[in-house]
């Protein structure tokens, strides 16, 4: 049976005592396991990655990390080491080089995987020397997948990691979130791209104002898709309430 590494309950989150953001969700991840977290913007994706994080002040009724009940906003500092963080987000040092920018965050970590298997892994070899100020989109989100898992995580979070990504670098990114999953790393990934969802994806989780609206496992997600003789992308629409809004546009 598969380890949980993460599980909350009845998350809950509201900015300025506003409408909720994240309203009672329910989420788990196992080891080795893939889960793609799906809504249109401003439904709480990212949110709910601060809020398993402890980077926003979220309220919930039980909220398990590798084991250990969570109180508040606090995570252990053992416990942060064990999760790899990449967000939509994040700067960088820009005079410092792709293999310094490796070799500094792998500090951080007791046993993190060595600065040229991971400049080999995201190809990022012939880049070592490159100031990050001088990296591409693209280059750089590859950097900051590779900072993400350089201290050989067992959780990883993955906000549109392949934002601003060409299709082979995508691939690349594929390969390497396979690659996490075979040595038994946990992943949530949010993403707008369905071709990455059916490419990685064990359960697909879709979020609508805050909510679980629906969450069922890939193979579930593609027959019911392939029953109604729909495509995936049709299929998603439909459960997220928006296929009778592009079919009014169209008509």
């Amino acid at each position: 049976m598969q380890d949980t590494l993460i599980e909350a309950i009845a998350l809950r989150h509201a900015y300025q005592a506003g409408k909720p953001v994240l309203n009672d969700v329910n989420l788990a991840i196992k080891a080795g396991e893939v889960v793609a977290v799906l809504g249109p913007n401003g439904t709480g994706k990212t949110t709910l990655i601060h809020a398993l994080l402890g980077s926003v002040a979220a309220q919930f009724e039980q909220l398990t990390l590798f084991g250990e009940r969570q109180h508040g906003q606090h995570r252990k500092r053992a416990l942060q080491r064990q999760i790899g963080v990449m967000m939509q987000v994040a700067g960088l040092t820009a005079n410092l080089t792709v293999t310094e920018q490796l070799t500094l965050f792998a500090s951080y970590y007791g046993t993190p995987i060595p600065v040229p298997e991971l400049l080999q892994r995201f190809a990022l070899t012939e880049l070592a020397t490159t100031q990050f100020g001088n990296l591409s989109g693209g280059q750089r989100q590859r950097l900051l997948f590779a900072i993400a898992v350089c201290g050989a995580p067992k959780l990883v979070f993955l906000d549109e990691p392949s934002l601003g990504m060409d299709i082979t670098a995508r691939h690349l990114m594929w390969q390497q979130v396979k690659w996490l999953r075979q040595q038994g790393c946990g992943v949530l990934l949010t993403t707008h791209y369905l071709e990455e969802v059916v490419a990685l994806a064990d359960r697909v989780v879709v979020l609508g104002h805050g909510s679980v609206t629906t969450e069922l496992s890939m193979d579930v997600f593609k027959a019911q898709a392939a029953h109604a003789d729909i495509s995936i992308e049709q299929h998603y629409l439909t459960l997220i309430g928006a296929q009778q809004h592009v079919d009014d546009l169209s008509e």
